[in-house]
């Protein structure tokens, strides 16, 4: 919705793992304790180490399976931002997750990094 910001707080992931994630029709929630977490109402893609697309955002009623577990509990090791359109988080296994900021009119994401304000985009 407003774009991709070249100061995105993801760095704040690094070195970190999301160690629950939440699933529901219209949201993907990432939660690192003791860090903060990131909501996605918009695109994303798990892409595996070779990658090759595993998993996307898709229309809810016609999913089979999610395989976003392949990255709980797993190190991010490093973070990169695309601006204004996307940003990935690279894990310790050589998955990655790219979270995309792809609509004009609603909101794609947001960041929420304990003890500081959040960020909508």
């Amino acid at each position: 919705m407003y774009g991709v910001p070249t100061d995105l707080p993801v760095n704040a992931f690094v070195g970190r793992e999301f160690n629950q994630i939440c699933l529901g029709r219209f949201q993907l929630q990432f939660h690192a304790s003791g860090t903060g977490s990131i909501s996605v109402e918009g695109r994303w893609e798990l892409r595996d180490q070779t990658q090759t697309v595993v998993d996307a955002e898709q229309v809810h009623a016609s999913r089979e399976v999610f395989r976003l577990h392949r990255i709980i509990d797993v190190p991010v090791v490093r973070v990169g931002i695309d601006p204004p359109t996307a940003f990935s988080i690279y894990f310790e296994n050589g998955w990655t997750l790219t979270i995309f900021d792809d609509s004009p009119q609603y909101e794609a994401f947001s960041i929420h990094v304990d003890g500081r304000s959040s960020v909508y985009v």
